[in-house]
C-alpha cells in the first residue's frame, strides 16, 4: 500500500508540471520559432524581459485551445523550474517572488502551441535562454522559527520514514502469517 501511494504521489507532480500535455509539435528548421532575449534590470527590482521572436505569433486568446501551427504562447523557467506562462513579448521577472537563491541563474523561454505542447526541432524543445544575476536583496528571505533556526520541510526524511514504517509493517505481517501457517500445519 505504501508503495502504491508513493507511486501515485510521484506521478502527480510531473503531470501537473506538464499541463497534462504529452505531445509535441515537431517543426522543420525553416519554420521553427526563433527568439532572442533583451533583459534589463528594473530599478524597483527584478528584470524587464522582452522576447523578440520570428516565425511565431503570440495568441493569448487561444491558450488551452486547438493547436494552430506557428502560434501559441511560452513557458518561462528559472533554473529549470517552471514559474509562469507568457502571452506576449514583454514580461516582468519578479525575482523576489520566484528566485530561491541569489547569484547566476538560467532564465529559459520555451515556445508552446495553444495546447501547451512544446514546439520541437529534432526532438529538442525550441526556445532561448540567458544567464541572469539575481542580487541577494531580491530573493525571499528564508523563514526562521522563534529560535532563529531555518525552517525547512524535510520531504525526503518523511518519505524515508514512510518507507521504513511500511517495510516494518510488511515484515510483521509476513512473520505473523508464517507463524500461523506453521502452527496450523
Amino acid at each position: 500500500m505504501t508503495g502504491i501511494s508513493l507511486l501515485i504521489v510521484s506521478i502527480s507532480p510531473s503531470y501537473a508540471h506538464s499541463d497534462g500535455v504529452f505531445t509535441i509539435h515537431e517543426v522543420s528548421a525553416e519554420v521553427a520559432p526563433q527568439a532572442a532575449l533583451e533583459i534589463q534590470k528594473d530599478p524597483t527590482g527584478g528584470f524587464n524581459v522582452r522576447v523578440v521572436t520570428t516565425n511565431f505569433v503570440w495568441r493569448p486568446e487561444q491558450a488551452s485551445k486547438k493547436h494552430v501551427a506557428g502560434e501559441g504562447h511560452a513557458h518561462v523557467y528559472l533554473d529549470g523550474r517552471k514559474i509562469m506562462r507568457i502571452y506576449n513579448e514583454w514580461f516582468h521577472l519578479n525575482t523576489f517572488q520566484f528566485s530561491t537563491r541569489s547569484g547566476e541563474q538560467l532564465l529559459s523561454i520555451e515556445f508552446v502551441g495553444n495546447d501547451h505542447a512544446p514546439y520541437t526541432l529534432k526532438g529538442i524543445p525550441i526556445g532561448t535562454e540567458q544567464i541572469i544575476n539575481v542580487p541577494r536583496d531580491e530573493i525571499q528571505p528564508v523563514s526562521t522559527n522563534k529560535d532563529g533556526a531555518t525552517t525547512v520541510i524535510p520531504v525526503l526524511l518523511v518519505v524515508i520514514i514512510v518507507l521504513f514504517a511500511g517495510t516494518l509493517s510488511w515484515r510483521r505481517f509476513r512473520s505473523k502469517n508464517r507463524l500461523k501457517e506453521e502452527f496450523t500445519t
